[in-house]
């Protein structure tokens, strides 16, 4: 009879929380750090408003078909081999972006760093579903992840927003920061023992089919095209949008533009401090209803305001609302799944979650070109609502098509 691995079990694993912390915020850095400098960037560049949201968009492409297969290696390899190859990866990649001084090749560095990123952003909530046991402390941990990745995106566009001051390609530099991480990352725990896992899609279908088993697959699938509309709206109307907005509507320069979107950020740290309370208390379904309806407010205070303060209130509407969701989320994929498939079920997540991060920055910046700054937040606000609305009915299609029965929260 095959047994199931388990993972190295660590006396107090609270001691790699820090580096798990890091390597996590490390993969923001690739989003917030390089946002407040869209403005500029398509002028240097010779490019439209448009365009220049495919070098946000284009960090995400690896990862639509990547996450699988890096979630399957972290469970074949280990989590401490995948760590350490993303963060080279990521790190040295990204700092290509300061002598790439054109579009096609900015474009290409970003999407190779993307690769590295998909391994960066999913191996926080994997390594914490391996170590911590199911409970308060476990969600207490996932909590900490996601306040550390919000924290990371306060600092970052601030960062990124003075260095453009001085040469808008200066902020790439940062990237390598991640270098003398994947020495850190050598802490880490390797592969649990036991036999490998199966070929890749061997293994995502009996993930599956063990979610069937447990009355857990309708959940799991339906969190899919809400994680991609989630990450459209956070990334692409959201960071992508809003230093183009108040560049062309507010003309604030890009170290005030930093400040701003950092008021973002601070209101997701403040939603992944709320998420240890809700965590317990809603479903991912309910939690999801609650951050698009709050997403819809904060999208029309967007497409009337009137000043920077009132564009201030709404930006960390938006990310309270996206800050109490996302650990949620995270949660709920680290459980749904044994520790010898954690790394497989958070992949094929994260998947969805890279494919809104790759659409949102393009289709968002292309309707603000085309139709302006304060009609591209009512179109986010229509995308936030009809997903408020349509959810109920969804998730009830789903569960009948499946016969599952409802995930408790």
């Amino acid at each position: 009879m095959t047994t199931t691995p388990q993972p190295e079990r660590q006396e107090n694993p609270e001691r790699l929380l820090p580096l798990i912390l890091a390597i996590s915020g490390t993969g923001v850095l690739t989003f917030s750090l390089i946002t407040p400098t869209l403005p500029d960037l398509a002028i240097e560049l010779g490019v439209s408003r448009g365009a220049i949201g495919l070098v946000q968009g284009a960090i995400g492409i690896p990862g639509i078909f990547l996450a699988v297969f890096i979630g399957y290696l972290s469970d074949l390899k280990g989590r401490r081999f995948v760590a350490i190859g993303s963060l080279l990866i990521f790190g040295l990649a990204g700092s290509l972006g300061f002598i790439a001084r054109s579009f096609w090749p900015l474009i290409a560095v970003r999407a190779l760093q993307g690769v590295g990123t998909s391994g960066v952003l999913s191996l926080g909530v994997i390594v914490i579903g391996d170590l911590w046991p199911p409970g308060p402390r476990r969600r207490r941990a996932i909590a900490l992840n996601g306040v550390g990745l919000t924290l990371t995106g306060v600092v970052a566009p601030v960062i990124g927003g003075a260095l453009a001051e001085g040469g808008v390609f200066r902020p790439y530099l940062v990237f390598l920061i991640a270098l003398p991480l994947a020495v850190w990352a050598r802490q880490l725990p390797g592969r649990p023992g036991g036999p490998p896992p199966p070929a890749p899609l061997v293994h995502v279908r009996a993930m599956l089919g063990r979610m069937g088993q447990n009355a857990s697959l309708s959940d799991y699938v339906g969190l899919m095209p809400f994680s991609v509309l989630m990450m459209l709206l956070v990334m692409g109307f959201g960071y992508t949008n809003t230093p183009l907005y108040l560049e062309g509507v507010f003309d604030v320069a890009s170290t005030q533009r930093g400040l701003l979107i950092a008021v973002l950020s601070v209101g997701s740290s403040l939603g992944g401090l709320s998420s240890t309370r809700l965590i317990p208390r809603f479903s991912p379904s309910g939690s999801l209803s609650v951050s698009f309806a709050t997403m819809t407010g904060a999208f029309v205070m967007l497409a009337l305001a009137p000043n920077l303060v009132v564009v201030g209130v709404a930006l960390f509407v938006a990310g309270l609302s996206f800050g109490s969701l996302f650990p949620v989320v995270q949660g709920y994929v680290a459980e749904v799944a044994p520790t010898s498939e954690r790394g497989a079920a958070v992949g094929t997540w994260v998947s969805s979650v890279r494919l809104g991060q790759t659409i949102g920055p393009v289709a968002s910046a292309s309707i603000l070109d085309a139709a302006g700054e304060r009609t591209s937040y009512w179109t986010a606000a229509g995308l936030a609502a009809g997903v408020l609305v349509a959810t109920p009915r969804l998730r009830w299609q789903l569960k009948a098509r499946m016969h599952d029965a409802p995930v408790a929260g």
